[in-house]
């Protein structure tokens, strides 16, 4: 009797001794706060490009250096358990933070500097925490959060996008009707004019296939590029960097390496290689329908703009068959352009441009979400979605589209890929006319001009031989593709004269008369 009750008394204490030594692990091993490091302001910028935010800003602006998966799987190089990139359907997810492609991420689910220990369960329990609460059954409330956005002990996280319908796998974005598109080239036959002037267009050149346009390849290649030219299905871009479309079993993407062209060099600092059909085509080409998918016609031709034109051309040029964007409202009017300057996803969240848009249409109804251009900030981006933001955002690129120095969204760089921001207290200096022209007719895109002497390049006289047309209410015309800066609009705005060789003559003698 005596030694049974030793024994117990032995095994009385050894249970005590160890609960005591699990309640003392249990609620101060360090183990538990494996972030810990992650709260040291100093190491900001192992992540993130700009300074820590300020404390209570509405909108803060994070540049990550490098994307949220490699960021991550640096100290978690174990198989990541639940798979990325998946395109939850639009407000599906709630306050978790998707990507800037509307995809998930490792964040969406973990926040990387949330407190590490709740009072409140954050997962299901695994049978050794079952038996350790079985056994000791008294601790006081201790959870590890795993850094999970909301408590999963009961599928509250998951059941956040696993509900049905939640996911984008299979997106109904509507289709295009590519028979109802007529082409620019037919409507050359009745617009000679304005078709001329798109034809030297950016536009025009926004997408180029190698085998149609052999001389729209302005990179330079040998056997230290990234990549050699044959894998290059189309080429995007043509006046401040190229980047290129290759083939990839049966997707289309868009290359890593840009090629700046007025540096002459690569920039091989980016880091993604996105599929073309879902984030770029609906604004690179005309006609594009993504359930095909197929467009109608490369880059961004006359029905971009004006919409399919197939029975206007039929019918003879009757006006009621085709969208006359002077005629719109101006805020109609706008949202043609809004489609594809400003950012966003379809209303399915899979693409991340307007499907289903035309113009003379509601944008609101086939574009939401705002994804910051760079150089954003809180001043001109509020990030509420509203279509007052998108407004901002528009005259914001449009702002930002003569500047000199600073970047731009010219590269294709998103928000997080951006070199340093520009600096919202100071104006940067936009290009002058001569400069603005000479930046395709450098020799480089276009042509360099021809005919000018030194003092007359000197001068700046670009617009008084080449004026900016104008439609009949005074604004600078839609077709035009010089995009010239208000202030030289003012200064060099005339018409030439009806006979177009006396503007010669302005600064050369004119011929003796009958020469």
């Amino acid at each position: 009797m005596k030694r049974a009750a030793r024994i117990l008394a032995v095994l009385l204490a050894a249970y005590g001794f160890a609960y005591a030594a699990e309640s003392i692990l249990f609620s101060h091993s360090t183990a538990s706060d494996p972030h810990a490091a992650l709260r040291d302001p100093s190491r900001c910028a192992e992540c993130h490009i700009d300074e820590r935010p300020e404390a209570g800003r509405p909108y803060r602006q994070m540049n990550f250096r490098r994307d949220i998966y490699s960021l991550c799987t640096r100290c978690h190089a174990s198989h990541v358990t639940h798979p990325i990139d998946i395109a939850p359907r639009r407000g599906i997810s709630g306050s978790l933070p998707l990507d800037s492609d509307g995809t998930m991420t490792c964040i969406t689910c973990h926040a990387p500097h949330a407190a590490p220990i709740s009072s409140r369960r954050h997962t299901g329990r695994p049978l050794l925490e079952k038996i350790r609460d079985t056994v000791f059954p008294h601790f006081s409330p201790r959870f590890r959060t795993y850094f999970l956005r909301v408590p999963n002990s009961e599928g509250e996280l998951c059941g956040r996008c696993h509900t049905p319908g939640a996911i984008a796998s299979n997106p109904s974005p509507g289709r295009t009707d590519t028979a109802s598109y007529a082409g620019s080239r037919t409507c050359s036959r009745c617009h000679r004019k304005e078709y001329a002037e798109w034809r030297r267009s950016p536009h025009a050149r926004m997408l180029r296939s190698p085998k149609n346009h052999p001389d729209a390849l302005l990179a330079k290649f040998d056997n230290n590029t990234p990549f050699p030219p044959s894998e290059i299905a189309y080429i995007l871009g043509s006046r401040t960097a190229q980047r290129f479309i290759s083939r990839k079993g049966d997707a289309l993407v868009v290359r890593t390496p840009i090629w700046i062209i007025r540096e002459g060099k690569w920039n091989l600092g980016y880091w993604r290689e996105p599929d073309w059909r879902k984030s770029c085509a609906g604004c690179h080409v005309t006609g594009y329908d993504p359930s095909l998918p197929a467009f109608v016609e490369e880059g961004v031709g006359c029905e971009a703009c004006h919409g399919p034109g197939r029975a206007h051309a039929e019918s003879g040029g009757t006006p009621a068959k085709i969208v006359h964007p002077g005629k719109l409202s101006p805020n109609r009017r706008t949202m043609i352009c809004e489609s594809c300057h400003t950012t966003g996803h379809d209303m399915t969240g899979e693409y991340r441009f307007p499907v289903g848009y035309q113009p003379g249409g509601n944008l609101a109804k086939h574009f939401q979400g705002l994804i910051p251009k760079p150089g954003q900030d809180d001043t001109t981006f509020r990030g509420d979605g509203s279509y007052a933001d998108r407004r901002s955002q528009f005259a914001f690129w449009a702002s930002r589209m003569l500047i000199v120095e600073g970047a731009t969204c010219d590269l294709c760089k998103n928000f997080r890929g951006g070199p340093d921001r520009i600096d919202a207290r100071s104006a940067p200096r936009k290009m002058s006319a001569r400069e603005f022209c000479l930046s395709c007719h450098d020799g480089r895109v276009l042509p360099p001009p021809r005919h000018h002497g030194r003092e007359t390049d000197r001068a700046g006289e670009c617009l008084s031989c080449h004026p900016v047309a104008r439609i009949r209410g005074g604004s600078p015309s839609v077709h035009d593709h010089k995009y010239l800066p208000e202030g030289a609009l003012a200064e060099k705005d005339f018409l030439p004269r009806a006979d177009f060789r006396s503007i010669c003559f302005g600064c050369h003698p004119s011929p003796p008369k009958g020469a």
